[in-house]
């Protein structure tokens, strides 16, 4: 069963990742299509498809005790959501937010609560630092549900051109990439390090967690900035962002040595995977500090490429790369060795290097007033490619692999 939950999620990315190209293609070549609609089945297969469903799979086999009730819960659970992810993604580019997509996404969003619910109630007892920020994720995700009701009565009251409909925007997105996301990337790596009997000094531990919270709930004053010119916003903001630095110093220091040397004995497949991550993670942060610059905070939210490029940089370069080393490690089944694999992988972090390039110095080509950087458009749009390649190649691998297991069953 387990199998088929990563199958399907990985698919999930898969098409996210087709639909992604299909944007940027169409554009080049100029196709007309209705481009909005699109790049909203597009973001919402990425995140509520591909990475939800993921973290998903994660948080069961790190955290769920395996048992029979365990699995009819939650796979009854996930294929619920599957439904209303398959939903989305036949309503949304027909008719972009309308009736049927908003349903599926709010019944997407009560799957959500229960998930929450079942997975609060089985960590209930667990009081060690990774079950703290597992539960802080869970709760950042019901937060982040809050900017989505709030759309309904703002569309219907203030309607989609108020500041109030664009703010409750970034609260969902930003309790969902940098709360929901981040916190739940961290539980896992704070699991497999206590599952390999290896810890961080409980001291240390604190201060990192307090750290990471401060930054989550600070950082929100930056969105808010755009709208809201104020030197306490700044204040606000600005200090989150040292947060973050001080925190990632922190992960650097006490916890990623551990997870080095998990990678290590493992696949150099997972380090390269994991080596991606923490680049992101760094680059995330670094990046953060210009923006310490209330001219370059500005500039961030409307400057597209480096919109697209910093969400790029987080969801991709930090929670899928993790994701699939978190994956590898925990289902042995899976030979890293194998040619789709590291071939996926190559395909992957070559996508993510050259496109995440591509969109940082085209934006700072746009901020210099510079025009467009020469044959951006082009290599962009077709390096895109590889990122549904990559997970296409992990799926043949999964579906090669499953087909394998059942006939050694059935041969035994």
């Amino acid at each position: 069963m387990i199998k088929k939950w990563i199958f399907v999620s990985f698919l999930n990315v898969f098409v996210a990742g087709v639909l992604g190209f299909l944007l940027r293609i169409f554009q080049y070549y100029e196709v007309r299509f209705p481009y909005g609609n699109f790049l909203h089945t597009h973001s919402h297969i990425a995140m509520l498809g591909g990475l939800y469903q993921i973290y998903y799979v994660l948080i069961y086999l790190y955290f769920i005790p395996q048992n029979k009730k365990n699995l009819s819960s939650y796979s009854a659970l996930f294929w619920i959501t599957q439904l209303t992810i398959l939903g989305m993604l036949l309503s949304f580019p027909i008719q972009g937010y309308g009736l049927f997509s908003i349903l599926f996404s709010v019944i997407h969003i009560l799957c959500s609560y229960y998930f929450c619910f079942i997975t609060f109630k089985s960590i209930t007892q667990e009081n060690d630092l990774s079950s703290i920020f597992l539960r802080s994720a869970l709760t950042c995700m019901l937060i982040s549900s809050f900017g989505i009701w709030g759309l309904g009565i703002t569309m219907g009251t203030l309607g989609k051109n108020s500041v109030l409909y664009s703010i409750c925007i970034q609260f969902y997105l930003h309790f969902q990439i940098n709360g929901w996301f981040l916190l739940g990337s961290l539980a896992l790596l704070l699991r497999l390090v206590s599952i390999k009997s290896l810890g961080v000094p409980p001291k240390i531990a604190r201060y990192f967690y307090i750290l990471i919270l401060g930054g989550i709930l600070l950082t929100f004053g930056l969105p808010l900035s755009w709208y809201f010119h104020s030197i306490y916003i700044y204040f606000v903001y600005s200090l989150g962002i040292l947060c973050n630095i001080a925190a990632l110093v922190l992960y650097l220091k006490y916890i990623h040595p551990f997870i080095v040397k998990i990678s290590k004995t493992n696949d150099y497949i997972l380090s390269l995977l994991y080596g991606c991550f923490v680049i992101s993670f760094v680059a995330k942060n670094v990046l953060q500090l210009f923006l310490l610059v209330p001219e370059m905070a500005q500039l961030s939210h409307e400057i597209k490429n480096l919109r697209i490029g910093f969400i790029h940089l987080e969801v991709l370069g930090m929670y899928t790369t993790l994701a699939v080393v978190l994956l590898l490690i925990q289902c042995q089944w899976i030979n890293c060795r194998n040619n789709l694999i590291q071939i996926g992988t190559f395909f992957f972090l070559l996508f993510f290097f050259i496109s995440e390039s591509l969109l940082f110095i085209q934006g700072f080509y746009i901020y210099l007033d510079k025009g467009s950087t020469p044959y951006y458009s082009c290599v962009l749009s077709w390096i895109s490619l590889l990122f549904p390649l990559s997970f296409g190649l992990y799926l043949m691998y999964l579906y090669q692999a499953n087909l394998s297991l059942k006939s050694n069953s059935q041969i035994q």
